[in-house]
């Protein structure tokens, strides 16, 4: 009997319980394991060395050295888009197939992308805060039509938050290495440099996956080009900003204001210099959490559980195993 492993954070035991179930109806054994804090390195090595799949809802780094005795081992399914958590050619030289879901939570991010856009324009936060407080003031905001939107990624994520800010009646501007040109036609999406897209947009959103190139993508020369009427926004990986530099541009008010979903080390370790300032909106990477989105992304898992079975090809693999 091929055995899998669930390993999530406490939110998503719900969703844990139900694929736990429907892995178990097709004949899989599985353990399941969901905790608030990541999985500690000991338990994790003992599961990896254990399963045939390991399927991981979080961001537990899963290197070389976790995988030296994972001998039974043949998969490790990313819940979600991103696996720069995990040592690929580590696994590809261990013959492990990795895996991932690109796609399954574009529309959900693309929802919190707007939303994260619309409360730093219109401070929806410091208002709700203040009200709450008996403070009842006035806070004007900005319209989001006529302004520019510059989307730095146009992937799926990414032509998603252009669909919407077209519905605003927004301008759009973008830059991708590998840009979508029949897209950005047909959408009126302006392809522009990096350089001039920061001088220009009225809002940044990143949308783009976490790399040895993307690490720190947008650091203290980038901020500078940016307007100080500007927002930006980040609902794709901390590590493409430097947080360091965004904390003083944010402080010295180099830019207006930020919101931010994700940050460089998660969970629970925000920079508390983050959360001290005014000009800030903050999540703890939701993007993707919706009840839809995680409906998607579990069909794909079991679906990938029932292919390995069967020894059909996989979908969405990152690797090239040996």
């Amino acid at each position: 009997m091929l055995k899998v492993a669930l390993i999530f954070p406490e939110s998503f035991s719900f969703l844990v319980k139900e694929m736990k179930q429907r892995l178990e109806k097709l004949g899989f054994e599985v353990i399941a394991i969901c905790s608030e804090s990541p999985i500690n390195e000991r338990t994790k090595r003992e599961v990896l060395q254990e399963v045939d799949i390991y399927i991981t809802g979080g961001f537990e780094k899963i290197t070389a050295d976790d995988l030296k005795e994972a001998n039974r081992l043949r998969l490790i399914q990313r819940f979600g888009v991103g696996y720069e958590n995990v040592d690929c050619l580590a696994a590809a030289r261990k013959g492990i197939y990795v895996a991932n879901i690109p796609g399954a939570n574009a529309e959900s991010v693309a929802d919190l992308t707007m939303g994260l856009i619309l409360a730093l324009v219109r401070h929806i936060v410091q208002a709700d805060v203040a009200l709450r407080k008996g403070i009842w003031r006035l806070w004007i905001g900005h319209e989001l039509a006529g302004k520019i939107l510059g989307i730095l990624g146009l992937g799926a994520i990414g032509k998603a938050v252009a669909v919407r800010a077209k519905a605003h009646r927004m301008k759009v501007i973008a830059h991708d290495i590998q840009p979508d040109l029949e897209f950005a036609r047909k959408h009126d999406v302006e392809m522009v440099s990096r350089t001039e897209l920061l001088k220009t947009a009225d809002i940044v959103t990143l949308h783009m996956p976490l790399t040895e190139e993307t690490h720190n993508f947008i650091s203290e020369s980038e901020l500078r080009l940016m307007k100080p009427t500007a927002y930006l926004v980040n609902t794709s990986r901390g590590g493409l900003i430097d947080q360091t530099a965004l904390v003083k541009a944010l402080r010295e008010r180099w830019i207006a204001g930020a919101a931010l979903d994700v940050f460089v080390k998660e969970p629970l370790s925000v920079d508390e210099e983050i959360l001290q300032l005014d000009n800030v909106v903050v999540t703890p990477h939701i993007g993707g959490s919706t009840f839809e989105a995680l409906e998607r992304l579990a069909q794909v898992v079991i679906e990938n559980c029932q292919r390995f079975s069967r020894g059909d090809p996989l979908l969405f693999v990152v690797n090239k195993p040996i």
